[in-house]
Order: structure tokens, then C-alpha cells, then sequence
């Protein structure tokens, strides 16, 4: 007789004597709940990411993004996955709408604080590029060491010798200002000039005040433009009261102090 065992086994979803149709199992049940569930989820986090996204990618570092979508995404998961019994489905999806509202609201506050802050940064570091850009500025600016002056002598031969400076009329006691930032490196009485005072600026120049009455500064005492250094008087081989001012370009021999003054825009 044939062998028909091998039958049997592929005969699970033919009709049996009752009527009805087995189920086969390839095919399975629907599940309604998990759907819908899978569809919230994406959405919060989609939602609460564009809010994110649409300030932070302008204001804050890659690093700050970071962390904020960490968070929410965090938030989300955790939510999501409590809402695997169908029974309380609704519940939780409310829940999660909230949440996902609370969680944008919470990264845009993160977002304005990062951008505040990362403003502010930018404001002090401005500030602090103006304020240092001035200060090279005004260190590197020149000046006259005197005010409203008065040229009597100029630079030049006379009886034989070289008068190696120009001579400007003040009255004893005129405040005497260095010309720009620098450093003292003579200050005391020296022969013909009387009282002297020398200063080396930034750029190596260095000039002589001559025939001084008082200085007020030290060897090696640095300088800001302005900054007072003495007094004029009418001490050493003088013949009247005036400031005796020399320059010494990179500390050389002394040049014409009026055209270096023009050049370097100073008036007088």
C-alpha cells in the first residue's frame, strides 16, 4: 500500500470535519495599541528636536547641541517606555504630548541661555580686543613734552660748536612730560646740561631734557606717554630759562628735533 504519513504533515490548514478553517501559523493577530504607540514616540522626539535645532544650531557649540538633544530624547525613551500595557495606552500618550512640550519649552530655555552667554562672550572678548587695541595705541602715540611752546634756538653750528637741540622758552617749573612710553635710563646733573633726564621710547628713540630744575623719576623707572618726569629750570650752561630737548633716533647721533617732530605728527 503507498505511504501517505507525508500527507498529514502539510495539511494544517485544510478544512477539518467541522466546517471551519484552521489558522496557519505564518499568519498572525493584529495589535492595535502597539501602532499607535510606535507613531507617538518619533513624533515628541521629532517635535521637541526641531525646536531645539532651529536655535541651537546658530547660538550654541556642537557640544552644548549635544547634550540638550541627549536629554530630550532621554526624556522621551523613558516615557515611551512605559506605555506598554494597552490598558492605560491613553493615559500615556497624553502624558507623553506633555512631555514632549515640557521637554521643547525646557531645550529652548537651554538654547537662549547658551545663546545669552555665548553673546556675552563675545561682547567681553570685544571689549577686551578695543580696550587692548587703545591701550597699544596710546602706548605707541608721541607727544611734545611741552605745551603752547616757544623755539629760540634751533638746531645747528654755532661759535664752532653744534648745537645738537632745539630750544623752547618756558618759565621754571613747566611740568616736563615724556613723549611717549619708555623707559628712564639717565636722571641726574650732567656738565653743560645741568639737570638731565633721558628717556629710551619703544622704538629706541631717545630724548634729552636738558637744563632741568627737578626730576621726578628713576633709573629704569618705565614711562607712559605724558607721564611727568620733571620740571624745567635754568641749570648748567644756560642763558635763560627754557627746555634744551634732543633726539637720538635708535639711540645715535642726535638729528634735527623739528623735522622727527613733523614726521611724527607731533605740533609744535
Amino acid at each position: 500500500m503507498p505511504d501517505h504519513s507525508h500527507e498529514a504533515r502539510h495539511r494544517a490548514g485544510e478544512k477539518v470535519a467541522s466546517g471551519r478553517q484552521t489558522t496557519s501559523r505564518h499568519q498572525t493577530t493584529s495589535k492595535p495599541g502597539r501602532v499607535l504607540r510606535g507613531l507617538a514616540l518619533p513624533t515628541a522626539a521629532t517635535v521637541a528636536l526641531m525646536f531645539c535645532a532651529a536655535g541651537a544650531s546658530v547660538a550654541t557649540s556642537p557640544r552644548t547641541q549635544k547634550q540638550i538633544f541627549s536629554q530630550s530624547a532621554a526624556a522621551m525613551t523613558s516615557l515611551a517606555a512605559r506605555t506598554t500595557d494597552t490598558s492605560t495606552k491613553g493615559e500615556h500618550l497624553v502624558e507623553v504630548e506633555h512631555a514632549q512640550a515640557a521637554a521643547a519649552a525646557s531645550a529652548l530655555k537651554e538654547v537662549d541661555r547658551a545663546t545669552e552667554v555665548a553673546r556675552s562672550d563675545d561682547r567681553r572678548k570685544l571689549a577686551a580686543a578695543a580696550d587692548g587695541a587703545e591701550r597699544a595705541a596710546f602706548a605707541h602715540s608721541w607727544r611734545l613734552p611741552i605745551t603752547n611752546p616757544v623755539t629760540t634756538s634751533g638746531f645747528g653750528y654755532r661759535w664752532g660748536l653744534l648745537h645738537a637741540g632745539e630750544d623752547f622758552a618756558v618759565p621754571v617749573g613747566t611740568p616736563l612730560a615724556s613723549m611717549s612710553s619708555g623707559t628712564v635710563i639717565y636722571a641726574g646733573a650732567e656738565s653743560g646740561f645741568g639737570i638731565l633726564v633721558e628717556v629710551r621710547y619703544w622704538d629706541g628713540t631717545i630724548s634729552y631734557f636738558g637744563h632741568m630744575s627737578k626730576v621726578s623719576v628713576n633709573v629704569g623707572e618705565v614711562v607712559a606717554p605724558a607721564q611727568i618726569v620733571g620740571l624745567s629750570g635754568n641749570t648748567g650752561h644756560s642763558t635763560g630759562p627754557h627746555l634744551h630737548l634732543e633726539i637720538h633716533p635708535n639711540g645715535g647721533i642726535a638729528v634735527d628735533p623739528l623735522p622727527w617732530l613733523t614726521a611724527h605728527h607731533i605740533a609744535y
